[in-house]
């Protein structure tokens, strides 16, 4: 298959070598390009130097994260998720079940994920390093690091293959300064790649996009050499990318919107039609598997109720659909500008934002316009529309207008949308920019070239920068509150890893207050901002408690503690993380001041528990922990007996009715 053609020339023969293609000057514009064998055997002896390049350069950009271990989200999908913790005994639960169950473990917990989730081939992947290197295998996550690198960098070779055979280098151009090359190097460079490439769990998306190619590649090697072959492969890459993600569906029209693009001949029509029912039975076989494992799939997501679960609740359409087009203009500017960069794109990081913003407006208008200009321009079947195009499509099931993601938005979900721009910055500076400048296309000139060296530089340099910020839990969290400020969740999780990773550890050798008190000033600061933001969020009330004690641990009021911890229960659930942590503080406090800590008691359990709550089981709980601290407390006692009634206990309200009886 030849690069976009300018000729009307006949079909060249299926084995003619590509020099026998008439020159590029000879050909007429806008004419799609002739069946060739530009996708012939030979690519690896040819093109190793370039495919080399591409792999070494993603170890240069990405080899840092080697030594780095198990962050954010792979706690879910790896070193906490039981499923992938049993290897290779584990990968008929993976295939059979939700991709979060293995975390969860209850189905009632996955509601909170519209659709549900299912990608099992990256967690088979994890399951697969631990059946053979052990789930002990101190090295483990540099493994899972190293693996991912290596898939980044075999995508970008895979992509110059499938450019090379589109885009065949002009006669008396340069490999290294061609379209196909330029577009895999801009993409292996590419900053806003560093979320899929530098966290482990971003594998599900570069095996998406990777596998997504390569049906790609399958289809048009068919359209080379009529080989049914290639049509099979076609399916099962297709397949492979869809039990990456779910994204990969958007191949079923980027793979036949790219063969009428740069295809033609006698029959095209039915070829394509034969070429598309492998993909189409690909796609019934995944949404079959995904059905028997996952139920049906909007089943899922309708007690959704958290804003951090759901950024658009509380919103009206308008406001919903031009916070929407804020993110989808955000997106191209991080394409063309990546900085800053952040993994925490949640409430309100984005803003809430009308009509009556202009970044909305701008962003609409924006689309509109390249959607409008690709209709006008499909006929004429170019770079551009093409790019356009293959944004669309492949942004349009992330883009929270069909389906919604439970985010704004995130720098991982363009990763696969991110070739279009990489295809169209290379078709810029190879071959439009020369044609203005009238220079041989694919060939270094003074201009051209300098453009390139300088995004080259600065979009290497903004990921050399941004892959250490993976490093651990508390680097990305330093790095999130610098510029997701305004997110309720960046300050809830910096707070979580202040605690987990430098208070704790601290503790275990000092009990300064000069040295702790610096630690909890910053703790309460962040957490009370995360309220600020989002007064509801549960992780942050919970973080809260724990701050609160160790405020306590520092000051030893005993009235601020539990008022802290009576505020927090106005606003969670007793059956939550909040239980866990109180639970086993009410027992550290059993030594604390008897008479506090009994009217806390009588507080919590009575006045709020079985008053106000009418949740008698919780009551008692809180009671049971002032009875067993001072065993014969007659308001307690009284409380209880209360209680049991309401509980329809009668002789347990009647033992502790008597009780208290023998105290007044």
């Amino acid at each position: 298959m030849a690069a976009k053609s300018k000729s009307k020339s006949k079909s060249v023969p299926a084995k003619k070598t590509p020099s026998s293609n008439p020159p590029a000057a000879s050909r007429p514009r806008h004419t799609p390009p002739q069946l060739t064998d530009t996708f012939r055997p030979g690519f690896w002896q040819e093109q190793w130097m370039p495919a080399l390049i591409l792999v070494v350069l993603a170890f240069v950009l990405y080899g840092a994260s080697l030594s780095f271990g198990y962050v954010l989200d792979d706690q879910m999908v790896i070193w906490e998720n039981v499923y992938v913790q049993k290897g290779f005994a584990g990968l008929r639960d993976i295939f059979g079940y939700d991709s979060f169950m293995g975390y969860f473990q209850k189905q009632e917990q996955l509601f909170l994920l519209e659709g549900g989730r299912y990608r099992p081939l990256s967690l088979a992947t994890f399951a697969m390093e631990v059946g053979i290197f052990g789930k002990d295998n101190a090295n483990l996550a540099h493994i899972s690091h190293f693996i991912n690198i290596l898939l980044y960098g075999l995508t970008g070779v895979l992509l110059y293959r499938i450019l090379l055979g589109l885009f065949p280098l002009k006669e008396g151009g340069r490999w290294y300064f061609s379209m196909p090359f330029l577009a895999a190097l801009i993409f292996a460079l590419h900053p806003l790649h560093s979320e899929c490439v530098a966290n482990i769990k971003g594998r599900d998306e570069i095996l998406a996009l990777l596998c997504s190619l390569a049906a790609l590649w399958a289809t048009l090697k068919y359209f080379d050499t009529n080989r049914g072959m290639f049509l099979g492969l076609s399916g099962l890459f297709l397949f492979l990318g869809l039990l990456s993600k779910e994204n990969a569906l958007t191949f079923l029209a980027v793979i036949p919107a790219t063969v009428w693009f740069f295809c033609s001949g006698p029959g095209l029509k039915g070829r394509m039609f034969t070429a598309f029912s492998p993909l189409l039975a690909a796609t019934l076989l995944f949404i079959f598997i995904r059905f028997r494992a996952l139920g049906f799939m909007l089943d899922h997501g309708k007690a959704v109720s958290d804003l951090m679960n759901d950024p658009f609740i509380g919103m009206n359409i308008g406001e919903k659909s031009a916070t929407i087009f804020l993110t989808l203009g955000w997106y191209l500017k991080l394409l063309f500008y990546p900085h800053p960069l952040t993994h925490d794109y949640y409430p309100y990081h984005v803003p809430k934002v009308n009509w009556s913003d202009w970044r909305a407006l701008v962003s609409l208008a924006l689309y509109l316009g390249m959607g409008v200009w690709a209709m006008l321009n499909l006929r004429k079947r170019n770079v551009p529309a093409y790019s356009i195009v293959y944004w669309l499509l492949t942004l349009s099931i992330v883009s929270n207008l069909f389906v919604s993601v439970g985010t704004f938005m995130n720098e991982r979900f363009v990763y696969m949308p991110s070739v279009a721009f990489c295809i169209f910055a290379a078709w810029l500076i190879a071959r439009k920019m020369p044609e203005w400048l009238k220079e041989q296309p694919d060939r270094p000139a003074i201009l051209t070239a300098g453009i390139m060296v300088l995004i080259a530089g600065l979009f290497g340099l903004r990921t050399l920068t941004r892959v250490p910020d993976w490093k651990d839990a508390m680097s990305l969290n330093q790095a999130a509150i610098r510029v997701s400020y305004d997110s309720a969740r960046s300050h809830c999780f910096y707070v979580t890893s202040l605690y987990k990773d430098v208070y704790q550890e601290k503790t275990k050798v000092t009990k300064d207050k000069k040295e702790l008190a610096p630690i909890v000033d910053s703790m309460e600061y962040h957490i009370k901002r995360s309220l600020e933001i989002n007064p509801n969020y549960s992780a942050a009330l919970v973080m809260r408690s724990a701050v609160a004690a160790a405020r306590f641990d520092l000051d030893h009021q005993l009235d601020k503690l539990f008022h802290e911890f009576e505020y927090i229960m106005e606003r969670i659930p007793y059956n939550t993380n909040f239980r866990t942590f109180l639970d086993q503080y009410m027992k550290y406090l059993d030594g604390s001041n008897a008479d506090k800590y009994v009217a806390f008691c009588h507080r919590a359990g009575y006045e709020f528990y079985f008053q106000k709550k009418n949740d008698p089981k919780t009551a008692l709980h809180f009671l049971q922990f002032g009875i067993d601290r001072q065993t014969e407390d007659i308001r307690l006692l009284d409380d209880a007996a209360e209680v049991y009634t309401a509980l329809g206990d009668p002789a347990k309200a009647a033992e502790m009715k008597a009780r208290a009886d023998a105290q007044r």
